[in-house]
């Protein structure tokens, strides 16, 4: 098994601790020349301008090009020339920081592959990056590049037998090391993180039942000092009157539970700064509005949202951020047998408002609905999110490069600023949001004649399925004491089948779970401080 976690360390620029060198290049030949000399020396950068002259090497984004150092000149023996593309295509920072952590990324991999246990990156200075900045971009870069999840193969593939790990990489600096030391580890603690959320969404569901993933939770309580770990099972749940994740689970023999994890980095102040609510559906056949088989593999990774939480605020605590957060995950199984709740069912919300059952394959929001109501009572948090894998139909909306933003607070200031701090916290994180409206219109199509509302709108062709859902949640959230909530529709990125938000972020793995959400939550804390 390889690792996925090396060792960085930030070293002066003349440094040679590794005898391999990443330089990223653009396309634009003679934006490289100065970077190059600084690093080989006047001979190996007249070589390498030659070979960017001739087209040679192009310097693509993503193109690679590895070549033979002179060890004697400059103390180098291999050179990996990264294409950054078109410095003048690249027109918003946190287009480069993407690409940065991608071609870190594409880096890592081909070291591996070629036996170099060790390489060295420059901080990008010389791209007007602080170094604080780069720092984090590479750890990121690399840690969630090289990772694999390989837990249920017996043996050592040919590729794994053929590569070798990445022990350390060195971030070569001639500015303040300890800055950048400080945003490496920053940097560390959310990508670990992020490992174990892509972990929690890759293991299949007999081995991660709701319960199982609580005793996941209970073991990042007691590894993380600061965590606290408390379990709600199912009769706790029947006391507080979670009707909605009760019937949910009645098609499984596996029980449902409600995980939560509590940071108190103000221990000073009684009230929590923020709420995080993560749906947890450890698989989801659908109920009686049953999948069909092409939609219901992977259903496995219907927990992500509840992952991305526990990532979260393992990260916070980690990071010892001042403020206090409650972390809720309501954990179910969407199964069927005789005791399974039905379309046509009418349920009652911990809320008290009662729920037609339109759609039995709607059940995230119903797990959600109880949760955020609980949430609101008993933290009565400042500022309440939500995140899950919930709507199909963010994907037709958005695709699989972007997760859909819904806010509401009673404010407009600060639905508008919530709004704002979550869409800087993507773009910072590569996590990117777009924002959607939580309009009371569309309540009109979750109607019913019979409840307060239904889970689900009749009419598919009516559309919006992920603002009516959106709708639905809002029932749920006590504004007289939440000061403003989002909700993150993570469906289409959270995990994938297909290559294509790797070919575009190729720190993203090529299929399973992506751990999106985590170092966005987290990156979304700070400013809360």
């Amino acid at each position: 098994m390889l690792t996925t976690i090396p060792a960085f360390h930030v070293t002066p620029l003349g440094d040679r601790s590794s005898r391999a060198i990443m330089l990223a290049i653009f396309e634009e030949v003679e934006e490289n020349q100065a970077h190059l000399l600084k690093h080989l020396g006047a001979e190996t950068a007249e070589k390498v301008m030659r070979l960017l002259e001739g087209r040679h090497v192009v310097g693509k984004y993503k193109e690679f090009n590895l070549l033979m150092g002179d060890s004697r000149e400059h103390g180098l023996e291999w050179i990996l020339l990264m294409g950054l593309g078109k410095k003048t295509d690249i027109t918003q920072p946190y287009r480069l920081h993407d690409r940065i952590r991608s071609v870190v990324a594409i880096a890592a991999r081909h070291f591996r592959r070629k036996h170099l246990s060790t390489f060295c990156v420059d901080d990008y200075s010389d791209l007007g990056l602080a170094g604080d900045v780069a720092a984090k971009l590479i750890v990121e870069g690399a840690k969630l590049g090289l990772y694999r999840y390989d837990r249920y193969k017996a043996k050592q593939g040919k590729k794994d037998s053929d590569e070798t790990p990445i022990q350390a990489i060195y971030i070569l600096t001639e500015g303040d090391p300890e800055v950048l030391r400080k945003s490496a580890h920053y940097a560390e603690a959310t990508c670990s993180s992020t490992l174990l959320a892509r972990d929690l969404v890759n293991t299949p569901p007999t081995d991660l039942t709701p319960l199982g993933f609580a005793e996941q939770a209970r073991q990042m309580a007691e590894t993380t000092p600061g965590l606290a770990f408390e379990l709600l099972d199912k009769a706790a749940m029947e006391r507080e009157r979670m009707g909605l994740h009760l019937a949910v689970s009645r098609g499984s023999d596996n029980p449902p539970c409600v995980s939560v994890l509590t940071y108190r980095g103000r221990p000073d102040a009684g009230g929590w700064d923020l709420g995080l609510v993560g749906k947890g559906v450890t698989f989801d056949a659908g109920g009686y509005d049953i999948k069909p088989g092409g939609s219901m593999y992977r259903m496995y990774g219907d927990m992500a949202g509840a992952a991305a939480v526990a990532a979260a605020v393992r990260s916070i605590a980690v990071l010892g951020l001042k403020l206090n957060v409650a972390a809720v995950m309501p954990l179910s199984e969407n199964l069927i047998n005789g005791s399974a709740y039905k379309p046509g069912d009418i349920l009652t919300s911990r809320k008290g408002l009662t729920v037609e059952i339109t759609n039995t394959d709607a059940e995230g929001r119903l797990l959600l609905a109880d949760s955020l109501h609980y949430t609101c009572e008993r933290f009565k948090p400042t500022y309440l999110i939500d995140i899950a894998t919930l709507t199909g139909a963010i994907v037709v909306a958005l695709g699989h490069f972007v997760s859909g933003l819904f806010t509401h607070a009673t404010d407009r200031d600060a639905d508008d600023k919530l709004a704002a701090d979550l869409l800087a916290a993507g773009r910072q994180t590569g996590e990117w949001l777009w924002r959607l409206p939580v309009d009371d219109d569309y309540r009109v199509q979750l109607s019913s004649d019979v409840a307060d509302i239904e889970n689900a709108a009749i009419d598919r062709g009516a559309g919006a399925g992920s603002i009516t859902a959106s709708v639905f949640l809002k029932e749920f959230v006590d504004f007289e004491v939440v000061k403003a909530w989002a909700h993150l529709d993570i469906a289409g990125t959270a995990l994938m089948e297909k290559t294509l938000i790797y070919n575009k972020c190729p720190y993203q793995p090529k299929e399973g779970g992506t751990g999106i959400g985590a170092r966005l939550l987290t990156r979304f804390a700070e400013t809360l401080q």
